[in-house]
């Protein structure tokens, strides 16, 4: 399988060496803005080369600005999924989508239970995320426990979005941005990246619970870049499920 990336910071790096690792797949080409590390000039350079799957680990402002060319073309592998907050984007995606046959997909990334999430989600009645980082993750110095955002997911993407991947793509499998909770922490007495959710419904309730080891990139778990080749995996082997 031939796969184009949009980034090579701490994500794209990690998925840069597991690519290149396996001989059933074939990176095509690197679109970053660093010249060093990027081996094509143009997203439209990229898509030249007819990959099979683009992968975006650059941010949502590459998602914007490149996901209509992209879909017009072959499939996409976001991992900004807070992009999708904004309602624009989300509808033209679906369309493009349905256009041309092509696909989303979007990994799991920093947390885990998606799985179970979008299986009740038709009794599901609240749910609520709580992220809580070292201030390091969030380009602050505070010296004490302070909550930086409490309301509805679809805001916490707008002012966090290199944060709150996790409360997007908990969105998306769940009962909507509007609905779903979000509470941001930042603590200096923590290390890993913590997200709590909480889900209550006629199902009665269930906590999950993630602390994941920040990657390079002190605002990214390490849990997203093994997620992402895990669905890149699924995606070559037929078995990836999109939203």
């Amino acid at each position: 399988m031939k796969i184009g990336l949009i980034g090579a910071g701490a994500i794209g790096g990690y998925l840069q060496k597991k690519i290149n690792e396996d001989s059933s797949l074939e990176l095509i080409g690197i679109l970053d803005i660093d010249k060093e590390k990027t081996t094509v000039n143009s997203i439209e350079e990229l898509l030249e080369k007819e990959p099979d799957l683009v992968v975006e680990a650059a941010g949502g402002k590459a998602v914007e600005e490149f996901y209509e060319k992209i879909l017009s073309k072959t499939n996409f592998l976001i991992m900004s999924s807070s992009s999708l907050a904004e309602k624009e984007v989300y509808e033209a995606i679906k369309k493009i989508c349905e256009k041309n046959n092509t696909k989303l997909f979007i990994p799991t990334g920093a947390i885990i239970g998606m799985d179970g999430i979008s299986a009740v989600k038709e009794i599901l009645e609240e749910i609520e995320i709580e992220t809580r980082k070292n201030p390091k993750g969030f380009g602050r110095e505070d010296t004490t426990e302070t909550i930086l955002f409490e309301g509805e997911a679809r805001e916490a993407c707008k002012l966090y979005p290199k944060n709150v991947n996790v409360s997007a793509t908990l969105s998306l499998n769940g009962i909507g941005f509007e609905k779903t909770k979000v509470k941001i922490i930042s603590d200096p007495k923590v290390q890993a990246n913590t997200h709590t959710i909480t889900a209550k419904g006629e199902f009665g309730q269930f906590t999950i619970k993630v602390e994941g080891k920040p990657s390079k990139n002190p605002k990214t778990s390490s849990l997203a870049g093994v997620s992402a080749f895990d669905t890149i995996k699924k995606i070559q082997n037929g078995l990836a499920i999109t939203e």
